[in-house]
């Protein structure tokens, strides 16, 4: 849950500050991705070694249930989130406050100074 909402909210700052869906997309997963993996990977890895090392059968069931879950949130944020977000971009800028679709990309400051 927390990976979706660090990955959607960078998509929309990028979507107000005018980047088109794909860049908004692509700077989200790119920027997000590292933070994704150190904390899906460090929940399995604690997760998974308490199922292994205890001898309590319940215990280690949900501790390998919470592993299996960590791994497979993970998985879902980095590759079925983006094409969501990319799915429903119309129904996302019309319906979040402060967010217009731009139809142009927002200029950067190498463009200005190169004019």
């Amino acid at each position: 849950m927390d990976y979706a909402i660090l990955m959607t909210t960078r998509y929309k700052t990028e979507r107000i500050n005018g980047a088109d869906k794909k860049k908004a997309v692509h700077t989200a997963l790119s920027t997000s991705i590292s933070s994704i993996l150190v904390s899906g990977m460090g929940l399995f890895a604690a997760t998974f070694g308490v199922a292994v090392y205890s001898e309590i059968d319940i215990i280690s069931s949900m501790c390998m249930l919470m592993a299996r879950g960590a791994v497979i949130s993970m998985l879902s944020v980095i590759f079925v989130l983006p094409a969501l977000l990319l799915l429903c971009d119309k129904l996302i800028c019309a319906t979040t406050a402060g967010m217009k679709q731009s139809k142009h990309p927002q200029i950067s400051n190498v463009e200005v100074y190169a004019k």
